[in-house]
């Protein structure tokens, strides 16, 4: 009809991507503009790198009456640091510790709203303000960026090590946030937050540092922004994650996210792994991927095996892949997912072993199997022993007490035991030290204590024995709740079986 106008459409796109956007996300972001303490905060931010920002340059002019682009951009840096990492970290704590007010929480959660999106919205609002802090640094930026002394990669490689660890704050003080819901408390959660941002400062100070002043050409700069991203995004997800897991219902599903978190970082460090240079950088890679993998594990071989109920439900629906169950929650399945990372490490290190070619390379990877041999067994020695009774909470709470405190005793009791009976040298020279074994490897490149590698098998095998059973019941049900996704479904007389 005449007079109309004909819908444009990258703006109809617009409007439907906007209709989609995280209603936690659209309430932050307007709260942050209209609240008087983050606008408050931005002008005292401009106002203070406007004074240090001259300051610098004329401190950092040399006697040709050039200023010193790296000593400019390190004090505007500090500036705005204190903005992305004080600020930003703050004010999202205190909007997820609002939502405990006036049932909120409670109105969000009726809603349909899920806590991940919650948890998601919050941290995208802490993104928002922090970008909006960027974009009053681009000046400043622009400024460096035409004195001598900088170039590209340490700009950028400065803003985006910057936002990694804003970010990162900002999660852990959403964490605080979801935890504490007494007010009394929130006063130690925003002191707590205070110290580890104090106690954190100087780690992006130095991994800035590295960027201000850096020459490109190298490749160098990779590792030094890789390092840090992966260091904060570990952060980030795990305080999501908890932050969600506290949100949610206790029949929902808690256990998954925990369990591909720790898989995603026992990947990174195995990539760490494989790049490095030398069999013994990749020795110690692999078993920092062990140890961020291991959390992970020790949550789930002590869950109960009877799957939550909005698990079931879905699974009714839609069963998860084959691929995907040792992710799925109960302690039955966790023992896959314990096998599924330790072939994971080892497979990294046949790679890279292949791939340096050389005897040291290949007793790494012998000495790998030697610890997650040690591992295995006291992971799964304590799990399995109280599998029958993982129902009831406090056996759950003893169960992982024992997980954590098995390595303890099998290291300190044998080595006292060796120091009262006279052997004042080589009392850690057992069995139950992980390094025993493995160093003898690397070293000679036998193992000489055979008793110790056959009490180690023995070991392996109780394991083995007392988590069968689990993984079995946990595959014998799984199978029978995806069973009335075929054949009797609608027909009269069959009845779907009830959780």
């Amino acid at each position: 009809m005449a007079g109309e106008l004909l819908p444009v459409p990258g703006l109809t796109r617009l409007e439907r991507w906007s209709e989609r956007t995280n209603p936690v996300l659209v309430k932050e972001v307007r709260a942050a503009l209209r609240g008087r303490t983050f606008m408050i905060g931005f002008v005292i931010l401009l106002m203070l790198a406007l004074i240090v920002s001259t300051i610098a340059m004329v401190a950092t002019t040399s006697d040709e009456g050039i200023p010193s682009g790296a000593g400019y951009l390190g004090a505007v840096s500090v500036v705005f640091m204190l903005g992305t990492m004080v600020l930003v970290p703050f004010m999202a704590m205190a909007a997820m510790s609002a939502e405990h007010e006036d049932s909120a929480l409670e109105m969000l959660q009726l809603s349909g709203l899920a806590p991940g999106r919650v948890v998601f919205g919050k941290l995208a609002g802490a993104a928002v303000q922090a970008s909006l802090i960027y974009a009053a640094c681009l000046p400043f930026l622009s400024f460096a960026f035409l004195l001598p002394g900088t170039d590209l990669v340490s700009l950028l490689g400065g803003l985006v090590t910057m936002l990694a660890w804003c970010l990162a704050y900002s999660s852990v003080g959403i964490l605080l946030g979801a935890t504490l819901k007494a007010r009394w408390a929130r006063v130690f959660g925003y002191v707590f937050l205070a110290v580890v941002i104090f106690m954190g400062f100087m780690i992006p100070s130095i991994f800035l540092s590295r960027f201000i002043g850096f020459s490109g050409g190298s490749v160098s700069w990779i590792w030094t922004l890789l390092l840090p991203l992966a260091i904060s995004g570990l952060v980030i997800a795990l305080c999501c994650v908890h932050a969600t897991s506290r949100l949610q219902h206790a029949e929902e599903n808690r256990s998954t996210p925990y369990r591909v978190v720790g898989t995603a970082a026992l990947l990174v460090a195995c990539g760490f792994g494989l790049a490095s240079d030398s069999p013994d950088e990749l020795f110690v890679w692999l078993l920092v991927a062990l140890g961020l993998g291991t959390p992970a594990l020790i949550l789930g071989v002590t869950e109960k095996e009877r799957l939550p109920r909005a698990v079931l439900l879905r699974t009714r629906r839609r069963p998860w892949p084959w691929f995907a169950i040792p992710w799925m929650p109960g302690g039955g399945l966790a023992v896959l997912l314990v096998g599924v990372h330790f072939g994971l490490v080892l497979a990294a290190g046949f790679v890279a072993a292949w791939r340096f070619g050389t005897q040291d390379a290949w007793r790494t990877v012998g000495a790998l199997a030697l610890v997650e041999a040690w591992l295995f067994v006291v992971l799964l020695l304590p799990a399995g022993a109280f599998a029958r009774h993982l129902d009831r909470p406090w056996v759950q709470g003893l169960a992982r007490v024992a997980t954590i405190v098995l390595p303890v005793i099998v290291v300190i009791l044998p080595t006292l035991g060796m120091f009262i009976g006279g052997s004042t040298t080589g009392s850690f020279g057992h069995v139950g030290n992980p390094a025993h074994l493995p160093v003898a490897l690397l070293e000679t490149g036998t193992v000489r204590d055979v008793g110790g590698l056959v009490i180690l098998l023995v070991g392996m095998c109780i394991a083995l024995a007392l988590n069968v059973p689990r993984v079995t019941r946990s595959m014998h049900d799984l199978s029978r709740r995806r069973a009335p996704r075929s054949g009797s479904k609608g027909k009269p007389g069959h009845a779907a079986p009830q959780p």
